[in-house]
């Protein structure tokens, strides 16, 4: 009977085993870290004063995150240029929000009538078009 009895207890104890390895395994991956992605992202650009050249304009870009780390933006001018990539680092700040920023001083020395946004590659997130206008 002893011996009958441990076999019991050995075929409990795998199908206990058996049965509990596929939840762990499922609980792994439901529980694991959210890939950080990009929910949002603004251009801003501020143009020499008064449209004028030589003068210095400022580039300043907003990305949103759905959680602190770093992602890659691309610069794209209308008609195909396109500058980087530019790292960007995001943290949470007040009220949650996850956000990180890029700045570019920029001195404009010839005419210029541009637009521009900001791309962030393996995302569809982009920013509207921004205009760069200057009379030399």
């Amino acid at each position: 009977m002893k011996l009958s009895s441990n076999i019991g207890l050995v075929g409990l104890l795998t199908v206990l085993a058996l049965t509990a390895a596929p939840a762990q395994a499922f609980e792994l991956k439901a529980g694991a870290a959210a890939k950080l992605r990009p929910t949002k992202v603004d251009l801003g650009i501020i143009s020499p004063v008064d449209h004028l050249c030589p003068g210095a304009a400022k580039l300043t870009v907003w990305v949103h995150t759905n959680k602190p780390g770093t992602l890659d933006i691309l610069l794209v001018r209308k008609g195909g240029q396109v500058a980087g990539p530019f790292a960007v680092t995001t943290s949470e700040g007040a009220a949650g929000a996850v956000i990180g920023s890029y700045s570019q001083a920029m001195q404009i020395v010839h005419p210029i009538d541009a637009e521009y946004r900001v791309v962030i590659p393996g995302s569809s997130v982009a920013s509207n078009w921004v205009p760069l206008k200057a009379d030399c």
